[in-house]
């Protein structure tokens, strides 16, 4: 019977605390309450949804559409280490021989001294001599693959371009060193010593005024933007045009006696000596870039 009784004033008491908690406002005195997960989304969302068409940056009717291209980047570190390299080579030269560049260009602007007095001077200086005509190959060389790159700037990238450069050097190095063995030649078949020395004299002469006057432009060949690539290529075409042509009249000087009376066979020597050679590098440098 008791039993009875307690178990009746328990129902009566847990049915009148739940009747009035649920009338009670517990927020009010700082009691948690956890709602339904479903309602917390929809309230969630929809604040966000109120966030978002209230935002400024969101709700302006402007449509702003970019389209980002895509950054290649190229590694120049051979190239740095290339140009390095050559104005380090032209200081060397400048240390051995401090005197070599006063005569080199004091026989440049004047020929009629140069088969005189500095001609014994800058012939004695051996060690400057062949660093000059390394320092060629590789400008010359440098030079000639920074404007190829430029016109195909579209490479396969099969083979590296430090070793089309490469190429390219020893390409330059074997064309003039192939050219002054068979002036030698001749000169001494022909009994012509004294002639051919004052061609090569003038043609290596030529060559190093050429290699230091390219240095400044092959630094931008290699490192500018294409807007000034563009127009620094047509200054160095009219420069070494200028400079190959003075070449051409110091030689028709020393070999005008032999081709006056045949304008055809200096034209035929032109070709095979100087554009053939040059063609035929500048056709394997095309096809290194664009086909292999």
């Amino acid at each position: 019977m008791r039993f009875i009784r307690f178990l009746l004033c328990c129902i009566i008491l847990s049915v009148a605390v739940g009747a009035q908690g649920a009338s009670l406002q517990l927020a009010k005195y700082g009691i948690p309450v956890l709602g339904d997960s479903a309602v917390m989304k929809a309230q969630t969302l929809a604040l966000t949804d109120s966030v978002l068409r209230h935002h400024p940056m969101v709700s302006t009717t402007y449509v702003v559409s970019d389209i980002e291209s895509v950054h290649k980047w190229t590694s120049q570190t051979s190239d740095f280490y290339l140009l390095l390299s050559l104005c380090l080579l032209l200081g060397i030269i400048r240390f051995i021989d401090p005197r070599y560049f006063v005569n080199l260009w004091a026989a440049f602007w004047n020929p009629t001294l140069s088969s005189r007095q500095l001609k014994d001077q800058l012939q004695g200086a051996g060690l400057p001599n062949l660093l000059m005509n390394i320092f060629f190959s590789i400008t010359v060389g440098s030079y000639i693959y920074y404007v190829v790159r430029y016109y195909t700037p579209h490479p396969s990238g099969v083979i590296p371009s430090s070793l089309l450069i490469i190429m390219l050097i020893a390409g330059t190095s074997i064309i003039y060193s192939a050219k002054y063995l068979a002036v030698k030649f001749s000169g001494w078949a022909f009994r012509l010593e004294a002639v051919t020395e004052h061609y090569l004299f003038n043609v290596f002469l030529i060559n190093k005024i050429l290699a230091m006057i390219l240095i400044p432009f092959v630094i931008v060949l290699a490192f500018a933007d294409a807007g000034v690539v563009k127009q620094m290529v047509i200054i160095s075409f009219i420069t070494g045009g200028i400079l190959l042509l003075n070449r051409y009249f110091r030689s028709w000087q020393v070999f005008g006696s032999f081709f006056q009376y045949s304008k055809f066979h200096f034209f035929m020597y032109l070709c095979a000596s100087e554009l053939l050679p040059m063609a035929v590098l500048m056709k394997l440098l095309v096809q290194g870039l664009v086909f292999y």
